[in-house]
């Protein structure tokens, strides 16, 4: 229960986040021995209790799970109408300069910045190590077919692969395909890294057999560290002004004030869908009430 109550106050501080960010907080505070398996296993399974018995709420700890696929339906035209009219957002960057997107290697990464992503309504690629070549080469494409220069917030490790994909694979392969984004590392970033930094830090000798072993070294020294170990609510705050830098703020408030306008407008529809489909079938407006 020590652990679990750790963890809670953890989490009451940095939630959502992964497990991995719980135990670097556990790390630091020197309630675990290490961040190898079997610790980071024993602090998962203390986790999983601990929100099966309602200890910590399920919603604090975010993975890359995806949520089971199905075919949408509804029990009447009315819901389908109501689900419209909650889901409707207005486009926000089609009145901006410039494409903002965030990707990460991992997608444990995903749950803790949804916040940041859902208020700015940004793409978010997950690509799970290298990305392959359909998924870049698609990516190429797009900036292709559109005007606007896209700017790329990535997050990932500051490792071998996690550092030559962000440095080097994905600004040649993008450029092999015809495509073009500027490619802004916000997490690990060079600040988060290095002699005087806190966060906890691996020897690069766990990554020996890693073909990108030596150009780290070359560039880098000797650390590693994982983005896992830099606070969620830090991640977060950056990624949230680093959005709102580039921002045309006149323009995102203009698309507020229209998306507003055009819910109520739904919301009219609606009423009237209502009464007309009342007038047809009696039985639905009996159903109803």
């Amino acid at each position: 229960m020590i652990l679990i109550e750790a963890a809670r106050r953890i989490l009451q501080e940095i939630q959502p986040c992964s497990i991995r960010a719980v135990c670097y907080r556990l790390f630091t505070q020197k309630m675990i021995p290490d961040m190898g398996k079997k610790s980071t296993g024993a602090v998962g399974t203390q986790l999983v209790f601990a929100r099966e018995t309602g200890l910590i709420p399920w919603a604090w700890i975010v993975d890359e799970t995806r949520a089971a696929e199905t075919v949408a339906s509804w029990d009447n035209p009315e819901q389908i109408i109501e689900t419209a009219v909650a889901q409707y957002r207005k486009d926000y960057w089609a009145m901006q300069p410039r494409r903002v997107e965030v990707w990460s290697e991992k997608g444990t990464i995903r749950g803790t910045v949804a916040p940041i992503l859902k208020k700015y309504g940004v793409t978010f690629r997950v690509l799970h190590g290298y990305g392959s070549a359909t998924s870049i080469h698609g990516i190429a494409q797009e900036t292709q077919a559109s005007e606007k220069p896209m700017i790329v917030y990535y997050i990932g490790d500051h490792d071998p692969s996690g550092r030559h994909m962000s440095e080097v694979d994905l600004p040649e392969r993008l450029h092999r395909y015809g495509g073009s984004a500027s490619i802004v590392r916000l997490a690990l970033d060079d600040g988060d890294v290095g002699a005087d930094s806190e966060l906890p830090w691996f020897p690069v000798g766990d990554k020996v057999n890693d073909t990108r072993y030596q150009w780290f070294i070359k560039r880098f020294g000797q650390r590693c560290w994982e983005v896992d170990a830099l606070p969620p609510p830090v991640l977060r705050a950056r990624l949230d002004s680093a959005i709102a830098t580039v921002l045309d703020l006149d323009a995102w408030q203009h698309a507020i004030k229209i998306e507003t306008a055009e819910t109520d407008s739904m919301k009219n529809i609606m009423g009237y869908f209502k009464a007309s489909i009342s007038r047809l079938d009696p039985k639905y407006s009996e159903g109803q009430a």
